[in-house]
């Protein structure tokens, strides 16, 4: 049954917050407040400031990483009348508008109220958006679907105003399996489903996450029961806002907490956050957890999440019968014509959900067989992939349009995409990851070929280059990142890796050997 219910419901002090943001706006515009103050508002909000002078990226929640059609199509719409009109995907499900003026910022966020969506939370020291598995609900590996979890902790978090002033940004992820296809490994605050003697529930990792001083997450709870979340994720947010080091943003984030204090003292902090919630009585005013509705006939199948042997962009469902089509988009942009028709194609073919992955693509999920080459032939039609176009490149938006960026990462990444595009039989269910900054917002400390951009002065000019990382991985209790293996200057890298992946040795191994030589 397809539904225009939102799956998201934005709390009223939110909307409260995007009524007052129109007016501030217009005192910057006039010079009543300095840039630097008005930077403090407007990032919480969403809004970023690009590298073009005034132009502003806006950050749309999408929480667990569903969107219905009509939101898309007001998101395109956007993107059309105030944007570059290319919609972009980020990894951590976002969606991302470009190139716009901060004058229209006010009707856009507005605008986005009207399909209960908010890009509120979308940067600044907040909490920020919720994510999930892309196949939550549909997975067949997984023990059940996270996403009601998630939404319900993100509505329950957002309705507080105290979730927008932290020490720094403050990430959640629920993972359906242990695979930890969402990267709760990583995460400020990770959930792992476990169904245990016949009850649903979570085991829970914290104080994880990428950038400076990367962390693999520490476990804090063995077994909590599913309606507990909200519980967990209010206390560590108490323990993060009075222990994060608001004094030096470079030391804020919540992983330097448990390095202060070690994990023993963290946890028994937790646990005592965790005594006072349950005295206040505090999870009793959680909004209703929601099973997002997903009506498609059939009965549930046993097995794995395989691909079709001749369509390598399609997986099983748990549901048998249906599938999951995978639309692989380039550097996680798609047209905002083109992100219509796919909210189309899903409502037509589909459950009608839209799924943006951490791997910057879009899934369609809920197809039937007898539908699938329809949809592939259709997405084919807007110039979107659906072939086995080998190693997925994962890449932030770099110095092509982020201020923070080094080199331009972007290039690298269509660089190596249309290098390993000549050669054929490459699996594509190999990740590589670029970020242009030590930020890890292409999250190359998990990738098991990750690239971190960096510039180099080499006979008297600034060149750019990217250290390597190999080995990183996200499986619970097993997660580990990424070892730096060297340094390679920029142009260099493309042939490399086709050369690694040419060669009959492990794809690592040649690297690790060649940049040591």
């Amino acid at each position: 049954m397809k539904t225009k219910e939102p799956i998201l419901r934005i709390p009223a002090s939110v909307k409260e917050d995007v009524s007052g943001y129109r007016e501030a706006v217009a005192k910057f515009l006039i010079g009543k407040t300095e840039a630097e103050s008005f930077k403090a508002y407007r990032v919480p909000m969403g809004v970023y400031e690009q590298r073009t002078s005034g132009k502003y990226m806006v950050r749309i929640r999408i929480g667990a990483g569903l969107v219905l059609p009509y939101q898309l199509e007001r998101i395109a719409e956007l993107s059309k009348k105030y944007g570059n009109g290319v919609v972009h995907v980020t990894t951590r499900q976002d969606i991302q508008i470009h190139d716009v003026d901060i004058k229209d910022t006010p009707d856009i966020f507005e605008s986005l109220l009207e399909v209960e969506l908010s890009t509120r939370g979308g940067g600044g020291n907040t909490v920020r958006n919720v994510t999930a598995c892309v196949r939550c609900g549909v997975c067949p590996k997984e023990q059940f679907d996270v996403a009601p979890y998630a939404i319900g902790v993100a509505e329950y978090l957002l309705q507080d105003r105290g979730s927008f002033n932290l020490p720094r940004k403050y990430k959640i992820v629920f993972s359906g399996c242990p695979e930890d296809c969402a990267f709760a490994s990583v995460a400020d605050l990770g959930f792992f489903a476990h169904v245990k003697e016949g009850r649903k529930g979570f085991s829970v990792y914290a104080a994880g996450g990428l950038g400076s001083s990367s962390a693999v997450a520490v476990m804090i709870e063995e077994f909590v029961e599913a309606e507990e979340v909200f519980e967990v994720a209010e206390a560590i947010k108490r323990l993060f806002d009075e222990y994060g080091d608001r004094s030096n943003r470079y030391k804020a984030r919540l992983r330097y907490v448990l390095k202060r204090f070690g994990a023993d003292e963290f946890i028994r902090l937790y646990r005592k956050y965790r005594e006072a919630i349950k005295a206040e009585g505090l999870v009793g005013e959680v909004p209703e957890i929601r099973e997002i509705e997903r009506k498609v006939d059939g009965q549930e199948e046993q097995g794995g999440s395989s691909k079709t042997a001749d369509l390598p962009n399609v997986m099983a469902e748990k549901i048998s019968g249906h599938y999951s089509v995978r639309l692989r988009l380039k550097n996680g942009d798609i047209s905002a014509e083109a992100l219509v028709r796919v909210g189309q194609i899903s409502e037509g073919f589909g459950d009608g959900i839209v799924r943006t992955s951490q791997l910057q693509d879009i899934f369609i999920t809920g197809v039937s067989k007898e539908n699938i080459r329809n949809v592939n032939r259709l997405l084919k039609e807007l110039g979107i992939d659906t072939a086995d176009g080998g190693p997925k490149v994962v890449s932030c938006t770099g110095a092509t349009t982020c201020k923070l960026g080094l080199c331009f990462s972007r290039d690298l990444a269509d660089a190596i995409s249309d290098e390993l595009e000549k050669i054929n039989g490459l699996r594509d269910d190999e990740v590589i990851r670029i970020s242009g900054c030590p930020n890890s917002c292409g999250q190359h400390n998990i990738a098991q070929i990750g690239f971190q951009g960096r510039i180099k002065r080499v006979n008297g000019e600034l060149v750019p280059y990217y250290d390597i990382l190999l080995g990183g991985r996200t499986i619970e209790g097993e997660a580990k990142l990424g070892e730096k293996a060297g340094m390679v200057a920029a142009e260099e890298i493309p042939d490399l890796l086709a050369a690694a992946f040419k060669s009959n040795d492990a794809v690592e191994r040649y690297l690790s050997a060649k940049i040591s030589e």
